[in-house]
């Protein structure tokens, strides 16, 4: 009869990974949960964003200071401009300029040069008028009007030098064109700067005297030490341009119903945002059969519920509901509508009356103070459905991690365990073809099969 010798041990490599990747099917199924879980959360944070800008937009419609736009027109724009901000009172303010602040100005006489000829020597004593004295060396044989220039900008000392090319050989063959001016930093009298003439043979003339601004506001002269006038009333910056004595122009302090109706429309489109998300969830998929992943968060829903509730105030002014100013709800979508003409026109008619309408007053919350409560209330990382629900979706990941770690040591020890258990099964088949081989020889038997056995 005939003996089949094998030469290996037969065993499928593959059989051992096989084994391992079975060992492996419940580390797969907790990674594919946890993949779920992620994408539940990133549509979530993708909710809490939309309520975040909901918030945001709230901001400006929760008090009175941030409610009020104000808006400034010029009856001469050519003359005075300003701005405003929600301090500032509305109403019609005149004004005249008198004189434009000036900033003093000082000019040496010609030069035929700016970087050869020697200017002087000595020193320049430079003095401001707050007392504060700066000195210049001026070396007899090195100093030019481009040295001199350098050194008083580089002393940052209350002024600002400039070497001049005047041309002025243009008309006059015989005259030097390069001169040296200095410039007040301050404008006004406080900015002047005296430089003492006896300390260098540089010659300076005034070429402009510094003057403060004069302006007539209200009947009431005001000066200042530059154009920009701050502080004179709450709110109001007044810029004035050019002087014009005996011209008066108005300021007209208004609100302004443009900037207001955005903040309103930012709002309802914010809600929107939030709103459709939330419809959106709870629709059936057609293809799928199913509802959105969040569908069966109740934190949707509780929020969904606080923002139309805080809808539903009326209050206690002229406009007691938002349809009274144009806004209204859709029955079936629950989204707010709009109407640009009506709020723009409540505005005109009766800005403060719609300001009510929304913001915290003396005699309790607005609308949009309501509504900005709801959202802090559900952003509060303690206590808010949305902090709660992160806090939920962190340690259900954490759980998910700790578990795939455990279940990864664990699989790695058993799959160790099977490689060599099947290694010692390998070396014992080894080993038995290997005396098989060895008897087959002794009995002169052929190693492979004989003819007609199997």
């Amino acid at each position: 009869m005939g003996v089949r010798v094998n030469t290996g041990s037969g065993i499928d490599p593959g059989l051992v990974n096989k084994l391992i990747e079975l060992e492996r099917q419940p580390i797969k199924q907790l990674e594919n949960r946890k993949k779920t879980v992620e994408e539940d959360r990133k549509g979530f944070r993708d909710f809490a964003q939309l309520v975040s800008t909901l918030g945001t937009s709230l901001n400006s419609l929760r008090n009175p200071s941030d409610f009020r736009k104000l808006k400034l027109e010029s009856s001469n724009p050519d003359l005075v401009e300003g701005t405003v901000d929600n301090a500032a009172l509305p109403g019609n303010y005149e004004i005249e300029i008198r004189h434009l602040a000036k900033t003093q100005k000082l000019l040496t006489e010609g030069f035929p040069d700016k970087d050869s000829t020697p200017v002087g020597f000595g020193y320049m004593t430079i003095e401001l008028d707050d007392g504060k004295t700066f000195d210049i060396d001026v070396d007899p044989d090195a100093s030019t009007l481009q040295d001199v220039a350098k050194q008083i900008n580089e002393m940052s000392a209350g002024c600002k030098a400039i070497v001049l090319n005047t041309k002025e050989t243009l008309q006059d063959p015989e005259a030097d064109s390069f001169r040296l001016l200095v410039i007040s930093e301050k404008s006004g009298k406080a900015g002047k700067v005296y430089i003492d003439p006896d300390t260098t043979y540089l010659e300076f003339k005034e070429q402009m005297s510094g003057r403060n601004l004069e302006m007539l506001f209200e009947d009431v002269m005001v000066f200042d030490e530059d154009n920009t006038v701050e502080g004179l009333i709450p709110g109001l910056v007044i810029n004035a341009k050019r002087a014009e004595p005996g011209t008066k122009v108005t300021l007209k302090i208004d609100f302004d119903a443009e900037k207001t109706f955005e903040s309103i429309n930012n709002f309802v489109e914010a809600y929107n945002s939030v709103s459709d998300f939330i419809d959106k969830q709870f629709q059936i998929n057609p293809q799928t059969n199913k509802a959105g992943s969040l569908s069966k968060d109740s934190t949707l829903k509780q929020l969904q519920r606080n923002l139309q509730s805080a809808l539903q105030y009326q209050g206690n002014g002229k406009f007691r509901t938002l349809s009274q100013i144009g806004i209204t709800s859709d029955p079936k979508s629950g989204t707010l509508k709009i109407d640009a003409a009506k709020v723009k026109q409540a505005l005109a008619e009766d800005y403060d009356g719609v300001a009510e309408l929304f913001v915290q007053t003396e005699r309790g919350a607005g609308f949009g103070t309501r509504m900005s409560d709801a959202v802090r209330n559900a952003q509060n990382q303690q206590t808010g459905v949305l902090g709660s629900k992160d806090r939920e979706y962190k340690r259900t990941l954490e759980s998910f991690d700790d578990d795939i770690v455990r279940k990864e040591r664990a699989a790695s020890q058993r799959a160790e365990g099977i490689k060599r258990k099947f290694a010692a099964l390998e070396g014992l088949i080894n080993g038995m073809n290997s005396q098989g081989q060895a008897i087959a020889a002794r009995l002169g038997v052929p190693s492979g099969p004989m003819p007609g056995l199997s």
